[in-house]
């Protein structure tokens, strides 16, 4: 299949580049520059090397991570050229990921995307916990790296394919097992995934807004596209995923940051994606994928209210008398933080309904009650979120800030139109939900 999606999207981080420097007027040649690296990346025809595969159900994936892009160049403070190029580093690193059939193209893309975000975490050189962030997330990179090169030595040691659609089926060779391991381990770090999550709260910290909005987007959807062709029906998966919802759901309830909430939030929905596709049933590949975009959706649109309201908001109670200010953003976030909890009848709670059948279908007995009893659990620190905007009123210093502190970037048009398309997805999808769910099933009858 001929891989035009690379060239289109290429084209599309240049316009955008394009367009915002022709309203600034600075570095135009650098957009030169730009321009004839893209004339010879255009000229290269992927699709006659045996390195990348597109197959169709890797389109929603793609279509994915684009519509993130274009909403991360809305959302970005600083909006230059090195921010720019570094977003597109990324980008093109999740693209080689999610296209990538080969072990070794598929640790190009990681390492593109891991040194991209570690640049734009540790951006801000004023700030000790920015440069904290930095180098705390380049070491679990470092040490995701070390277990995949690991088992890329152990195959190609012993003679084995090196191709992604192959392994699966010598997984029964103890030598593939081992190896499949060990890449399994070093998505984990990716993924956030207990117990490699120890610096995730922390690097959340030290990252502003922007930052923790790619983070929580592109490099996870793009290793989750990896994820599920080699993944194994083992224990260790079950434990991994039943691990991180359980710690993810018990680290958030003592948080007083918000930064640092939203991380093991993101631990413990992690969690329940990855054990959406470790059920090893038909409908399994389906519920976890449908948790991956009603999720994605989920968080942008959260990310976009917080960013809107104050890119400073540190602490969970800087939300307070959030209702006084902006009724309807209050009404908006109030919404989607419920629709994070899995309260009927919001998106979110289709989810975790649909992840509880899986289970128990399966004879996922325990595995069940853990989602039912970390859901009921996770209600205590977003209803908490809730109490704050409507209910507690912050100290006079925050509620003067809001008042007399005008934030000039808030009158964007595209961004509010983002918002919106995010919100009636989050807010009525649940009336007309069935619709999706074909089309995902369509997509992935022939993922192996």
């Amino acid at each position: 299949m001929n891989i035009n999606f690379i060239n289109v999207s290429i084209i599309i981080g240049l316009i955008l580049i394009i367009w915002d420097f022709k309203i600034k007027k600075t570095n135009l040649s650098y957009i030169l520059i730009l321009l004839v690296l893209s004339i010879l990346i255009l000229n290269i025809n992927l699709a006659s090397t045996y390195l990348f595969d597109l197959g169709i159900w890797k389109l929603l994936f793609l279509a994915l991570i684009t519509f993130c892009l274009l909403i991360l160049f809305e959302l970005i403070i600083n909006k230059t050229f090195d921010i720019y190029c570094l977003l597109l580093l990324s980008y093109f690193g999740s693209i080689i990921l999610i296209i990538s059939d080969n072990l070794l193209t598929t640790y190009l893309g990681l390492e593109l995307q891991t040194f991209s975000i570690f640049i734009l975490i540790a951006k801000n050189r004023s700030s000790i916990k920015s440069s904290e962030a930095g180098l705390k997330y380049f070491m679990l990179g470092a040490i995701s790296s070390g277990f995949y090169l690991l088992s890329v030595v152990i195959l190609f040691l012993f003679g084995y394919t090196l191709e992604l659609k192959d392994l699966v089926f010598f997984s029964s060779d103890l030598v593939v097992y081992l190896s499949i391991t060990l890449i399994l381990l070093s998505f984990s770090f990716k993924l956030s995934l207990t117990p490699f999550h120890f610096w995730v709260p922390d690097i959340y910290e030290g990252s502003s807004w922007d930052v923790i909005t790619l983070i929580a987007t592109l490099p996870k959807i793009s290793v989750i596209c990896v994820f599920l062709q080699i993944l194994l029906n083992s224990n260790l998966v079950l434990f991994l995923s039943l691990s991180s919802i359980i710690i993810g759901t018990l680290g958030a309830l003592n948080q007083t940051k918000l930064k640092r909430l939203l991380a093991y939030s993101g631990i413990s929905q992690m969690g329940f994606i990855i054990l959406a596709y470790s059920t090893n049933s038909n409908s399994s590949i389906t519920i976890g994928t449908l948790y991956v975009l009603i999720y994605i959706f989920i968080n942008i649109s959260l990310f976009i209210l917080i960013i809107n309201y104050n890119k400073e908001s540190n602490f969970i109670i800087e939300l307070g008398s959030l209702n006084f200010i902006n009724k309807i953003l209050s009404i908006t976030m109030v919404l989607i933080i419920l629709s994070v909890a899995g309260i009927p009848p919001l998106s979110g709670f289709i989810n975790k309904w649909y992840l509880i059948w899986c289970t128990i279908e399966n004879h996922y007995i325990f595995s069940s009650l853990i989602i039912i009893l970390c859901s009921t659990i996770g209600l205590g620190y977003y209803l908490r979120l809730v109490k704050t905007i409507y209910f507690q009123k912050r100290g006079s210093y925050f509620f003067w800030v809001n008042i007399l502190v005008k934030d000039t970037n808030q009158d964007n048009g595209l961004l509010y139109g983002m918002l919106g398309f995010l919100f009636f997805i989050n807010l009525f999808l649940i009336f007309n939900f069935t619709f999706l769910i074909n089309i995902i099933t369509y997509l992935f009858m022939n993922i192996y």
